[in-house]
């Protein structure tokens, strides 16, 4: 759901026109790796963007190569964020720390070389002055989780009302400053079936 939102703002801040219509990828990353080949095939006949994690991948060209063996269709675009979409927030430094309520000079100077960018960012939150954001962002004592009940919903927050994918956030994420140079270049040309 977070890829979600980090995608639609990615799309609404290119500078384009994308008239979305539906979001096939809700179910994680398994099911893109599973349905990404379907994809290719039907864009033929509608374009397609598609956003995932690098996670435990070596490099986003050898991902590509193993999901889209044959070749990738022009009208499908596939974009990495690396290592997580939480690296592509920890680029917008300024505003980051003051949505988390830390100091900026805790965040990373290059997040795609951030090994778990999530953890990273529970670890930033701990440090929060803020007390409702290391409720909602850091998982309560004593629990295995990961991450804190409302971790979603917060980072969501920040990439809907604050975050901004300007000219120093993509000087910091390589793969940000990638997947909106794509985005922006992206010119599907789709064909009707029978012609």
């Amino acid at each position: 759901m977070l890829d979600e939102i980090v995608l639609r703002q990615l799309l609404k801040q290119s500078g384009k026109e994308f008239g979305v219509t539906a979001c096939y990828g809700r179910r994680g990353k398994d099911h893109l790796r599973q349905n990404i080949v379907r994809f290719n095939h039907a864009a033929v006949h509608k374009p397609f963007i598609v956003l995932t994690d690098l996670d435990g991948e070596d490099c986003p060209p050898g991902l590509i190569g193993r999901w889209l063996p044959d070749g990738q269709h022009s009208n499908l675009a596939l974009r990495i964020a690396v290592r997580e979409v939480e690296s592509w927030l920890l680029a917008d430094v300024a505003r980051f720390a003051d949505f988390l309520g830390v100091r900026a000079d805790r965040l990373p100077e290059w997040p795609d070389m951030t090994p778990d960018p999530k953890a990273f960012t529970v670890n930033l939150a701990q440090r929060s002055r803020r007390r409702d954001i290391r409720d909602d962002i850091v998982p309560a004592f004593g629990t295995t989780a990961q991450v804190g009940r409302n971790y979603v919903g917060r980072l969501m927050e920040f990439a809907t009302t604050s975050w901004q994918i300007d000219k120093t956030a993509c000087r910091r994420s390589p793969s940000l400053n990638k997947a909106m140079t794509a985005v922006q270049r992206f010119s599907p040309k789709v064909t009707m079936e029978g012609q």
